[in-house]
C-alpha cells in the first residue's frame, strides 16, 4: 500500500546525527506544527537533502511514513533569512522556546507566520530596543496562542489597570495590585499600558516585561532553556 506524502512550508529548529550519514531534524511547519523527520544521507554535501543545514533557510518540504518519526523526501529552499551574529542569540532562543512549548504535530499557523515575520523584522533592523520590543511581542503572542493569555489592560480581577498603581505579575493569573508590604518586584500600571501600545516606558519596565514573559514561558515548558544557560556560561567565561 502506497504511503501518503505531505507537503508544507517549514523551518529547521534542531538536528541531531542519525546513523553514519543521516540526520534527524526537528521542523516547525505551517500545516503540521512540530515534526521530527529522518533526512537520509543529509550529512553528505552531495546529497539532495544536505541543504537542510543552511542557516536561516525557509523550506518547502515533502515527507511521509508511519509513526512519530517520518522520512524527509525533498527539501527545497524557497526563502532565506540572514542570521547576523548580533541576532544569533535571539535565533537560538526562538528555536528552543518553540520546541519546549509547542506540542508535536499541533498546527499553530499563526505562530508560524509570526515567527517568520519576526525573523524578517530582525533582519531589517539594527535598533536593539526595537528588536527587543518585537521579541517580547512574539513571546506574548506565543503565550496567548498556547492558552495562557496575558491581559495588558485588565488585572486578575477583571478591573482596568490604572496608570498610577503598582502591579505584581502572577504567572497563569496576570497582574494584581501590589501590596505595600510585599517583597516582590512590581511595575507601574502606566508602563503596562505603554507596552500594550508598543513602547517600553523605561529600562526598568523593559526588564520587568522580560521577566513576565520568561516566568510565563517557564510555567508552560517546566524546563530551563539551554540557550539561556549557554549564553550565561559564555558571558561568565569572558
Amino acid at each position: 500500500m502506497k504511503q501518503s506524502r505531505f507537503s508544507c512550508k517549514a523551518v529547521l529548529l534542531h538536528s541531531t546525527n542519525f546513523r553514519e550519514s543521516s540526520l534527524i531534524g526537528t521542523f516547525f511547519t505551517d500545516e503540521y506544527g512540530l515534526i521530527k523527520l529522518v533526512a537520509k544521507g543529509a550529512k553528505s554535501k552531495k546529497n539532495k537533502l544536505s541543504n537542510i543545514k543552511v542557516p536561516g533557510a525557509i523550506f518547502e518540504i515533502n515527507f511521509g511514513g508511519k509513526g512519530d518519526l517520518k522520512n524527509l523526501y525533498t527539501c527545497e529552499i524557497i526563502d532565506s533569512i540572514i542570521i547576523e551574529e548580533s541576532n544569533l542569540k535571539i535565533y537560538l532562543y526562538l528555536n528552543e522556546i518553540i520546541i519546549r512549548t509547542i506540542e508535536p504535530e499541533a498546527p499553530v499557523q499563526s505562530i508560524f507566520r509570526s515567527l517568520l515575520n519576526l525573523l524578517k523584522d530582525l533582519e531589517m533592523t539594527d535598533n536593539l530596543l526595537e528588536r527587543e520590543l518585537k521579541l517580547r511581542r512574539f513571546e506574548l503572542d506565543l503565550i496567548s496562542e498556547l492558552g495562557y493569555e496575558i491581559s495588558l489592560t485588565l488585572d486578575s480581577r477583571g478591573e482596568k489597570i490604572k496608570e498610577d498603581l503598582m502591579y505584581e505579575f502572577i504567572p497563569s493569573k496576570g497582574f494584581q495590585e501590589a501590596k505595600k508590604d510585599s517583597s516582590k518586584e512590581a511595575i507601574l500600571g502606566s508602563s503596562i499600558l505603554q507596552f500594550d501600545g508598543g513602547v517600553f516606558a523605561s529600562d526598568q519596565s523593559k526588564k520587568y516585561i522580560k521577566y513576565i514573559m520568561k516566568s510565563s514561558l517557564d510555567t508552560i515548558s517546566s524546563k530551563p532553556l539551554n540557550s539561556s544557560k549557554f549564553f550565561r556560561l559564555k558571558k561568565d567565561a569572558n
